[in-house]
């Protein structure tokens, strides 16, 4: 099975309209694309700006074009929380597993967390690039890890069965959630020993997650994946792939592309029309074959098989 950790179709959809089983010219993701491209498993990104003034009525609106395309016969993509959905999926069908990038959609507010778990939610991404009421992002990083309410939200949506995803949370605060003892992991991230990007896993980063048993997708979109200056092809993500793996482990590594959030993709990889190519560049530069196939989703259901199993799902 195929699965990309990170998409940000809902998000492009609220905005847009319609669904996503016609072709969408306007979007990075079809379902003539995630069917060409064999991909049986969508992480779908409930994503919310650090600007909003509606956070938690915009994650809801979200959540509601998930479910609308989940319910209509006529379209290609169910709602699934576990490995055993995504086992009993019809094939052709693409399974849709919600995840939260930015809690500031909680608004302080921690029995959302069982709102959200009722309506299918199964990953907490603590924030987004800002600092909201949990911890701090990336980019507005004051070296302080979680807060109080954020130790809370990351112990609640452990026992609900979450996994917490550190994608754009920052050092502190990824060591903070990696000390709870929570299902832990990266959505879309990139290995900063190749590329100096505040979005990007240091070795140390990287060695935590290991040691908490934690998954990384790798991200495609170019600005992550290398200097402005040069060209981003295939190869730089494959290298970013072996890097991940030497830290972490082959088993350790998936891919969440961060379609539909980007502006542009790397040269030779338009969308997943082009899976097929990128498990050939990872076979090229020496992966084994189900090595290579395991980094295009077989990592990320078993490493989700392996916690999920003990969890209240």
């Amino acid at each position: 099975m195929r699965a990309d950790l990170h998409v940000d179709t809902l998000w492009r959809l609220e905005e847009k309209g319609g669904g996503l089983t016609p072709d969408r010219d306007d979007l990075q993701i079809d379902a003539n694309r995630c069917r060409e491209g064999k991909v049986s498993l969508l992480c779908t990104a409930v994503f919310t700006e650090d600007n909003r003034a509606d956070p938690w009525e915009h994650c809801c609106r979200l959540l509601d074009v998930k479910d609308r395309l989940s319910k209509d016969p006529e379209e290609d993509f169910r709602s699934i929380t576990s490995p055993t959905d995504l086992q009993d999926l019809e094939l052709g069908t693409t399974g849709m597993l919600a995840t939260i990038e930015n809690a500031r959609c909680l608004e302080g507010d921690i029995s959302r967390l069982e709102q959200l778990h009722e309506r299918g939610v199964r990953i907490l991404g603590v924030t987004w690039n800002g600092a909201n009421e949990l911890g701090q992002g990336v980019l507005d990083d004051h070296h302080q890890g979680l807060t109080d309410f954020g130790q809370a939200a990351v112990k609640r949506a452990a026992e609900l069965g979450w996994a917490i995803d550190v994608s754009h949370l920052n050092r502190e605060g990824i060591i903070d959630v990696c000390q709870t003892g929570a299902p832990v992991l990266a959505t879309h991230s990139n290995a900063r020993a190749l590329h100096e990007h505040p979005r990007n896993l240091s070795d140390e980063l990287l060695k935590l997650l290991a040691q908490s048993n934690g998954l990384v997708g790798v991200n495609i979109f170019p600005p992550f994946l290398a200097p402005s200056s040069e060209a981003v092809t295939l190869d730089t993500v494959v290298n970013h792939v072996f890097h991940l793996m030497e830290i972490v482990g082959k088993d350790r590594v998936g891919l969440g592309t961060d379609l539909d959030g980007i502006s542009k993709t790397p040269l030779g990889f338009r969308d997943h029309r082009d899976l097929d190519l990128f498990e050939s560049a990872l076979r090229k530069n020496g992966l084994d074959e189900e090595s290579a196939a395991n980094v295009l989703g077989g990592n990320f259901n078993k490493w989700w098989s392996s916690w999920s199993d003990c969890q209240n799902l």
